[in-house]
């Protein structure tokens, strides 16, 4: 395979193989290379034509394809490092190996195997990719320019004579620094060693174009090199020679869903008739129809990017075995006998461990929360939730991951600050004004991300903190990013992920639910109040109403009154908050409520 190679963008046109990049490294000036490779006729094309312009030939793409992210201004690489990590947690999600580089100038780029790719040659190869691309995200932080046919990326240790920086491999803890302008610096003062790279993965973006064959013509079997191996993929194994009883279709869906990565549809076709074939019943009819259904929804389905079921699903899930190569060890310990059981119970009571406690807030009001356990917060629009929110991360003032979408960082921190202090927004102004500072040393427990993640991110952005939260606040959890266009589907999902983030590391999550029309209209809350209340109800451990009360002089909420819904312990909470400056002070005054 063929790269072009060059000394700035004035000195282009240097023809080399691929394997000659090692060549090219460790130069103390401007050196670029093609993101993309080609044969012999780019070479043929530029000595009769003395352009590259209007290339026409085959596109191939490289063993390591670079995507290239930049932050909002030219010098923000703040903003380049967080659309870092969001594109990083983007493609664990989607189980793609990286190799991380800091560019040397203003960004970032994120270097990913061509085996994620499932492709073909092609003279368009290149508007495939910015389609397949998008389509997964992946463009919502990288640059979409890398769709030129032409495009030229630096090549690794080579210096950005502008910024007077070395393009270099870089590690996720470099990413995570907090003062990453700083720390580029630093490290891209010189070039830096090269990381082994895992070429190996399952194909994750689909570039290659729908071809209908004819029907008397035997479609070729091609594989893109993710098999159904049966000992590293024995889910696949299992359903293939299963008869699925009861669960024919649902099997159907996710074995055509993993042939499509593998095979043109024509072939998967077949491949799932002859299943089809094996499974069927004159008592129970599966139809050559339905099958072809089923097919077809694996590459129609999610606007072309089809069906995808990962290890969590259900039915991999039940034909899942411990010798997969994607079997993880925390299986296991989901698996309990009763002197197990027994002996969990003993450790707990034994640990003195000190739950969150409404008491430490507000005196008189026992109401414990453990690690482990998710607190849903129902609230009408308008209701001053987050307010409450905040009032419980300043009371406790315990590590704390704080997911914002809907506040402003400046409407945040003075809400903040007026809590911690109990200023008026008069005194919170003249604070400021005078330039005064500081505040900050009081929040150091501390992290809001004004991000809009999936659900399932959270737990890898978790792992990637400095210091591991024992509180995470979502404010709110319909705001989450989800594929489901069913709001049900998104609270289901959403719900889960949660539960699952706060069992597995042992933490207390804090999370808000907008409620139903009905609820709204009706001027009342319950347990069902909830949006999705049945998933949302299933999937917390505690369930709060916050029900705000309005001057009838000046319109503006005075009070809010807090009432425990449903609790999976024995605890109950209903009392009164009175509203001073955005703190919540208790009623004294207030009437418990009946359980």
């Amino acid at each position: 395979m063929i790269k072009e190679f060059a000394f700035g963008l004035a000195q282009r046109h240097y023809f080399q193989d691929s394997s000659s990049v090692c060549d090219w490294m460790n130069i103390d000036k401007d050196t670029y290379m093609s993101l993309y490779e080609f044969d012999d006729s780019i070479k043929d094309f530029f000595a009769e034509k003395h352009t590259l312009s209007g290339f026409d030939g085959l596109v191939y793409i490289p063993d390591e394809f670079i995507l290239d992210v930049d932050g909002k201004d030219k010098n923000d690489l703040e903003n380049a490092r967080q659309k870092t990590i969001g594109l990083l947690l983007l493609l664990d999600d989607l189980s793609v190996p990286y190799r991380l580089y800091f560019s040397g100038n203003k960004g970032f780029h994120v270097g990913i195997p061509s085996t994620a790719f499932r492709w073909k040659p092609d003279a368009l190869l290149h508007l495939k990719v910015k389609d397949a691309l998008t389509n997964a995200g992946i463009f919502d932080y990288a640059d979409p320019s890398v769709t030129d046919k032409i495009r030229l990326i630096r090549v690794v240790n080579t210096l950005n004579l502008k910024a007077g920086l070395w393009k270099r491999e870089i590690t996720s803890k470099d990413l995570n620094n907090a003062y990453i302008t700083e720390h580029m610096q630093k490290i891209a003062k010189q070039p830096g060693p090269v990381s082994d790279f895992e070429l190996e993965c399952d194909p994750a973006f689909d570039v290659m174009s729908r071809v209908k064959y004819d029907n008397q013509v035997e479609p070729e079997f091609i594989s893109q090199g993710r098999t159904p191996d049966p000992v590293n993929y024995p889910c696949i194994s299992n359903m293939l020679s299963s008869n699925a009883q009861g669960a024919r279709h649902a099997t159907a869906l996710r074995l055509s869903a993993w042939f499509r990565w593998l095979y043109p549809e024509s072939t998967v076709q077949i491949i799932m008739e002859q299943w089809r074939q094996q499974v069927d019943d004159p008592a129970s009819p599966f139809t050559v129809k339905e099958m072809e259904s089923i097919v077809n929804s694996s590459y129609d389905s999610h606007g072309g990017s089809g069906n995808r079921y990962g290890c969590s699903d259900k039915v991999m899930d039940d034909n899942c075995e411990s010798t997969c190569k994607l079997y993880k060890s925390k299986k296991n310990q989901t698996v309990m006998d009763s002197s197990s059981m027994e002996t969990s119970l003993i450790n707990f009571l034994r640990s003195d461990i000190k739950p969150l406690n409404f008491g430490d807030i507000w005196e008189g009001e026992n109401f414990p929360i453990y690690p482990g356990e998710v607190v849903v917060i129902q609230a009408p629009p308008k209701s001053m939730k987050t307010m409450f929110l905040q009032n419980l991360m300043v009371g406790f003032k315990r590590p704390t991951y704080f997911i914002e979408m809907e506040m402003s960082p400046r409407q945040i921190w003075s809400r903040f600050v007026q809590i911690e202090m109990g200023w008026s927004e008069e005194q919170l102004r003249e604070h400021y004004q005078a330039m005064h500072n500081g505040m900050d040393e009081k929040f150091r427990w501390l992290t809001v991300d004004y991000s809009c993640p999936y659900a399932n991110e959270l737990e890898k952005r978790i792992s990637m903190l400095s210091v591991k939260p024992e509180i995470v606040v979502v404010d709110h959890m319909g705001l989450f990013k989800s594929k489901h266009k069913d709001a049900n589907m998104k609270t289901e999902e959403a719900s889960q992920a949660l539960m699952e983030l706060a069992v597995r590391n042992n933490i207390v999550v804090f999370t808000v639910s907008e409620i139903t029309k009905g609820a709204f209209h009706e001027g009342s809350m319950n347990v069902a109040s909830a949006k999705g209340s049945f998933r949302t109800a299933y999937n917390t451990n505690k369930l709060l109403s916050v029900i705000p009360s309005k001057s009838k002089t000046t319109g503006l909420i005075e009070e809010l009154r807090i009432r425990c819904e449903a609790n999976r312990e024995r605890e109950h909470v209903d009392m009164k908050l009175d509203v001073m400056n955005n703190k919540l002070v208790k009623n004294e005054l207030s009437v418990i409520g009946e359980y």
